[in-house]
């Protein structure tokens, strides 16, 4: 692809995903429904050269060179100096140029307030970023004036929760108003649920407790080894059986043989597909295509293999379900996620 190729084809994508985060109706112009308006954005892919578009809805910058540092990762020999170094913009357009990636999402690295204003600066109208998972503390005091706040920016889409404060899932009144707050606005929650953080009976408590929220879990919902145990097994059909709200990030691969690492340091995970598979499958299953959306988590992916590699795993394993299937997951289902959309609703 030429250069000049590539830009008009991140420009396309940068303006079909920024419209819709916006909330301006690509259906409606189209005079279409919701879901073929990712029609309308794979059309436009494709004449622009593109044939198989990938929108990656996980990755993070931050800068520990700036003042005051970063509350996350910790300097060495806490963490490894691959990822303690300043991660920025240029560095991952020049990674997502190489391997296809036509937008990106960025997920919050701090539980930092102010942190959020400092991403949204750093994106300033960079297209290319249309959408920011940001982070606020469900069920402080300040949490409905920030969301207000922060609400304003279109690309601010939701947050995340339930990883740096509040230690837990507890669904108290205040940790309820803000979930429906989330949910009233058509915004989005992502979490982490592995091992003691946010077990799933607690993740089940809360997509079942507050239906209208749209929920993903990050990272292959805490998917570790070859071989999936028979209670992670369970839990996952039961949870897809239970709530149709609730997706599952097809990210970052790598983490499955993080083994008793901590995950800021490197080490090496497996680059075939039969490693992963078995695990892929129980999500498959039980969520369905419409259901799993695909990220890299880079910059931490990094220290388990490479960033083509996380990508060739997932193109190998989606390719014998055919075409629609791997447009789903890989494209079309993050511009109908991460995105407003108010529905009809009650206090739910």
């Amino acid at each position: 692809m030429t250069r000049h190729r590539l830009q008009l084809t991140l420009q396309c994508i940068g303006a079909i995903a920024w419209l819709t985060l916006q909330g301006m109706s690509l259906a409606a112009a189209a005079g279409t429904g919701a879901g073929q308006a990712a029609d309308v954005a794979l059309q436009s892919l494709k004449a622009a050269g593109h044939s198989h578009p990938i929108i990656d809805t996980h990755i993070h910058f931050y800068q520990p060179s700036r003042p005051g540092g970063v509350p996350w990762p910790p300097p060495p020999p806490a963490s490894d100096p691959l990822l303690y170094r300043d991660v920025l913009p240029p560095e991952y357009k020049g990674l997502a140029a190489k391997n296809g990636i036509l937008a990106s999402g960025v997920v919050e690295a701090s539980p930092l307030v102010e942190d959020n204003q400092w991403i949204l600066d750093l994106l300033g109208h960079d297209s290319f970023f249309p959408f920011f998972v940001g982070q606020l503390e469900i069920g402080s005091s300040d949490f409905t004036t920030n969301l207000e706040h922060f609400s304003r920016d279109h690309r601010f889409v939701g947050i995340r929760g339930f990883l740096w404060s509040p230690p837990a899932i507890t669904l108290d009144a205040a940790q309820l108003r803000d979930l429906r707050d989330l949910a009233r606005r058509g915004m989005t929650l992502d979490i982490v649920s592995r091992g003691t953080t946010n077990p799933k009976p607690q993740v089940e408590a809360l997509c079942t407790t507050v239906p209208k929220l749209r929920i993903i879990i990050d990272h292959l919902a805490g998917a570790q080894g070859a071989v999936p145990t028979a209670e992670w097994e369970l839990a996952m059909r039961r949870l897809a059986d239970l709530c149709p709200n609730l997706y599952i990030k097809f990210s970052s691969f790598y983490d499955m043989y993080v083994g008793a690492g901590d995950g800021n340091h490197v080490w090496s995970a497996p680059t075939d597909l039969a490693a992963y598979k078995a695990h892929f499958d129980v999500l498959m299953n039980a969520f369905g295509a419409d259901r799993l959306i695909w990220g890299s988590n880079w910059p931490v992916s990094a220290l388990g293999g490479t960033f083509a590699g996380q990508i060739a795993l997932a193109e190998e394993y989606l390719a014998p379900f055919g075409r629609v299937v791997r447009d789903k997951v890989m494209f079309r289902n993050a511009l109908l996620f991460y995105r407003r959309h108010v529905e009809d609703d009650d206090d739910d």
